[in-house]
């Protein structure tokens, strides 16, 4: 029985035939070479087969009944400096008919680091609910099983109109492409990835495996994401001496990251570095809602020593240790 579950997951999209008509994705590059995709399915663990991004290269989305070679071949064709209509029309002819389903089973969504996106909906995923792209400079919103043609030009309008760096643009999209209806039988796992030039922890790979309405969950995984980033940034600031630059960001973190106690824990520290002991209460306060348990050990180091006589961090430090 595990082995038949790991590779349903492995599999995908590709797993049963017609069980993944509802999927709606956009693939995208930005001006400096970051790359990426979102999407959202009716099935387990999206964010593992369907989307595939290289930064300065290329995205795609393989959907439908995915195809788990058409990633890697499709991002090794673009590099070689294919465009994106090209890329399709080599993957269609190397499909191989996998899993027993020829390319009529397959919509793809490519897009280059320079040039248009382009798509592909094969007759199969054509015949779902129903099923198109819209693509665009630098992008290309694709979709079967949805509500109609109002879903993916939704997520063009939101991602053309979205400022900010690829993957909020990104996350844009696909929220638009939600709040237009999206798919017709609802949605179970969604995803976010891009690759930046930067690499490393400048990219984004986030993924709700299986949720109710994941779509939600994946925008709070993002912010969360920006909000541990702007506490980085806020540090940056502090040590280069760059205080009001470190209290926007410090705020930036506590409105995206309010739910988050590691975030209020780093606040407090970085709070108390900047002798901002106000700030520093207010986010052990924070803290200590969240993870008494942790916060009963955190009140007890020495950077809050100047705290010490403080009748509010004296009540903090007791109900902490109540609770611990």
């Amino acid at each position: 029985m595990k082995t038949w579950i790991g590779a349903m997951v492995l599999v995908g999209c590709a797993s049963l035939p017609g069980s993944a008509s509802a999927t709606f994705s956009i693939v995208a590059c930005d001006a400096g070479g970051s790359c990426g995709a979102a999407v959202a399915t009716h099935n387990l663990a999206v964010g593992a087969t369907v989307i595939h991004a290289q930064a300065r290269v290329g995205a795609i989305a393989s959907q439908f009944e995915t195809h788990p070679r058409h990633g890697t071949r499709g991002l090794a064709l673009l590099a070689l400096g294919r465009s994106a209509p090209a890329a399709i029309e080599v993957l269609l002819s190397e499909d191989g008919n996998f899993d027993g389903q020829d390319p009529q089973w397959r919509q793809l969504g490519v897009v280059g680091a320079s040039g248009d996106g382009a798509a592909f909906t094969g007759r199969h995923a054509a015949a779902s609910y129903w099923a198109g792209s819209t693509s665009g400079p630098g992008f290309s919103a694709q979709g079967n099983g949805l509500v109609g043609a109002e879903v993916t030009t939704a997520m063009r309008d939101a991602f053309m109109r979205t400022r900010g760096a690829l993957p909020e643009r990104l996350m844009a999209a696909l929220e638009a492409g939600r709040d237009a209806g999206g798919q017709k039988i609802g949605t179970m796992s969604a995803a976010l990835l891009v690759r930046t030039p930067q690499g490393n922890w400048n990219d984004v790979d986030l993924r709700v495996d299986a949720a109710p309405d994941p779509v939600p969950a994946l925008r709070n995984l993002l912010n969360l994401r920006q909000a541990h980033s702007a506490v980085l940034f806020a540090e940056r600031q502090q040590r280069n001496h760059k205080l009001p630059e470190a209290r926007t960001a410090i705020a930036e973190a506590m409105r995206l990251g309010k739910d988050w106690d590691r975030i209020w824990r780093r606040i407090a520290r970085l709070s108390m570095t900047m002798g901002d002991q106000e700030l520093a209460l207010r986010a052990l306060a924070s803290f200590a809602r969240l993870n008494p348990a942790w916060a009963s050990t955190e009140v007890r180091d020495d950077i809050y020593r100047p705290l010490a006589l403080l009748p509010a961090f004296q009540s903090l430090s007791i109900n902490s240790t109540d609770q611990h």
